[in-house]
């Protein structure tokens, strides 16, 4: 058939080689534009993780601080059961997060990239569980009432500190992994005060760690740095 002068065989419609190819500067203005893209989902998955440990650190500590057993809270007391019911639901709430967010952020990345997101999200839940079998083993072994409040929380929070760690080592970011050294740090104070304080380290300094790396990132003052060098999925 005729068109403006020009022949093209009945139902063929012109191939991507016959269309001009892109700029150089356009070419780089679609890169950064997924770079934005990823960025942008890469900051939000770790809102939506920072935000739900500070929430249940807040609630779940607090709630052991306020337990009629072992708790040290002189304002408020709960049932021992309900508040242990209360930090393990929670606890289980933020493992499920952190491994979701941590698959999404393998996805849109291409090859080596997507695997290590996935693998990252995996990693939390087996070492979260792991974590729990190694602290339970050990208190049947040492039998110790003293020694249970300290080692129970302080696994599972070193294990959280660890996990941000090898999260940055993926994502390339130096403020990722500056929040697990925090997380790890407030670790090593709280155990050192003891218990029933070490509880209200947890529920106030903890959740302060993680709003102040939100309000950061929100801000611009840091960066997740998501590893750009990788292709992104159009």
């Amino acid at each position: 058939m005729e068109t403006n002068g020009s022949s093209t065989p009945a139902g063929i419609t012109p191939s991507q080689d016959d269309e001009a190819a892109l700029a150089p500067s356009e070419m780089l203005a679609l890169m950064r534009e997924q770079q934005r893209t990823t960025r942008t989902r890469l900051d939000r998955a770790l809102y939506i993780l920072l935000a739900t440990w500070a929430l249940a650190w807040l609630v779940g500590f607090l709630a052991l601080w306020s337990a009629e057993d072992g708790g040290g809270n002189p304002a408020l007391r709960i049932p021992t059961a309900t508040a242990f019911i209360v930090f393990g639901v929670l606890m289980v709430i933020g493992i499920i997060v952190s491994a979701v967010s941590g698959i999404s952020m393998g996805r849109g990345m291409r090859g080596r990239s997507n695997t290590a997101g996935m693998l990252y999200g995996f990693s939390w839940s087996i070492s979260m569980i792991g974590a729990w079998f190694f602290a339970a083993s050990l208190l049947r072994q040492v039998n110790d009432p003293l020694l249970a409040p300290l080692l129970m929380p302080g696994i599972f929070a070193l294990t959280i500190g660890v996990l941000y760690m090898a999260g940055a080592a993926m994502s390339r970011s130096k403020a990722q992994f500056a929040l697990g050294a925090a997380v790890i740090a407030l670790v090593v104070v709280a155990t050192a005060l003891g218990a029933p304080t070490h509880y209200l380290v947890y529920g106030t300094v903890g959740p302060l760690i993680f709003i102040t790396f939100i309000v950061l990132l929100r801000t611009g003052v840091i960066s997740s740095e998501p590893t750009l060098r990788d292709e992104v999925a159009a």
